[in-house]
């Protein structure tokens, strides 16, 4: 049991690195934009370009990882790449470099979930959502402690120097996976049927309406807190932190859940519980606001493992990684498309209303997911 339990503690600790970097754009917004004389929709554009990598590449590296069963040395180049290109961002002088520097974080970013779900799901075959959900757990945690480390350097000693050193755990993480985690044996071939592809192209589709929300929120978090609404630094990183800390508890949980009532179900509760807890934040204000985020923090997280381990279930064994892939960068296209109309909405009419939009999509993801074919994985030992 000890040596299954490594493996796991690596790639979550290599997750925690991963998810960390991922925030570190939106948490800089408010930095860049008088930096480089942006408005909101160049930041969106900044953000989209960044993530439109990860829909181009996620099913492209997925299928070669799969095809030639180098998923380990994919994980390991990724993480260091990624690393290394948020360190160079301190060598930005313009917003074309940062488009540049944006594309190859999203081409590291690209590297890691495909890869870690089917390793992840060959390693731990009985409860897969609750072991989805601890790994899930460590990029929570990068989350919540990205603005929590980050903001008071960056805004005291100043971004630049912030990311300067930054490559270097991107670099140990990835040595740790090199040497600990093993690639897991090709899948059984499948019989050769038919694939049914509407069911992937639903998930892919309901999945990332989910995270179209989560992300339209969060990408222009720090910008609306500290721009928008008057808060400090700290306060902004502090209430950022809250949001995506709130993963930690809602990752193992919703993996676990979904074991015992179904992936369909656990997506239809969370994402309607999703924009109750949005329009409820936007239309209320002190302690109670705060309540409301953090529920929103909770319902936005509760479905991310969920999502990578359903379109694990769905894909022929020796095409795992490419159709994860495929779902994850399908959620990430959303997300780029969310980042940019958010912030066209929030240029045009505010962000009151643009936040309003992203209740109504979340309510038509709701629907949608009550077409999901349902699994569980309930077991009975």
């Amino acid at each position: 049991m000890r040596g299954r339990w490594l493996p796991l503690s690596v790639m979550t600790f290599a997750h925690f690195f991963n998810d960390f970097f991922q925030f570190i754009l939106p948490l800089f917004l408010p930095l860049f934009i008088p930096e480089f004389g942006l408005s909101y929709f160049e930041s969106g554009v900044l953000l989209g370009v960044y993530l439109g990598s990860a829909v181009v590449l996620n099913g492209l590296l997925g299928h070669l990882a799969d095809k030639h069963h180098k998923r380990k040395p994919l994980m390991c180049f990724g993480l260091a790449l990624y690393g290394i290109s948020v360190s160079a961002l301190q060598f930005a002088q313009d917003y074309t470099s940062l488009l540049i520097l944006a594309v190859i974080m999203g081409i590291g970013f690209s590297s890691y979930h495909p890869q870690a779900t089917k390793i992840i799901t060959s390693l731990y075959p009985d409860h897969k959502g609750r072991f989805m959900g601890i790994h899930g757990a460590g990029g929570a945690i990068g989350f919540f402690a990205s603005p929590l480390l980050l903001t008071p350097l960056a805004y005291s000693i100043g971004w630049r120097p912030t990311v300067s050193l930054l490559f270097l755990p991107a670099c140990f993480a990835a040595l740790l996976l090199w040497m600990v985690v093993k690639e897991p044996e090709p899948g059984s071939k499948s019989s050769g049927g038919k694939i049914l592809w509407w069911p992937i192209i639903l998930l892919g589709l309901v999945y990332g309406l989910s995270l179209f929300v989560f992300r339209g929120f969060t990408n222009f978090m720090p910008v609306y807190f500290y721009s928008v609404q008057g808060n400090t630094a700290i306060e902004m990183g502090l209430l950022s932190s809250l949001v995506w800390g709130m993963g930690v508890i809602a990752e193992p949980l919703g993996g676990t859940i979904s074991d015992y009532i179904g992936r369909r179900n656990t997506f239809t509760i969370s994402l309607l519980l999703l924009a109750f807890s949005l329009l409820c934040f936007i239309n209320t204000s002190g302690p109670l606001a705060i309540v409301f985020l953090i529920l929103f923090g909770f319902f936005g997280q509760s479905t991310r493992c969920v999502g990578l381990l359903y379109s694990s279930e769905l894909a022929p064994p020796e095409s795992t990684g490419m159709f994860v892939g495929l779902v994850f960068g399908m959620s990430q296209g959303l997300s780029l498309i969310s980042t940019v109309a958010v912030g066209y909405a929030a240029d045009l009419f505010g962000f009151h209303w643009a936040f309003t939009g992203l209740v109504a999509v979340a309510l038509v993801a709701t629907a949608l997911s009550l077409r999901m074919r349902d699994f569980k994985t309930k077991q009975n030992h």
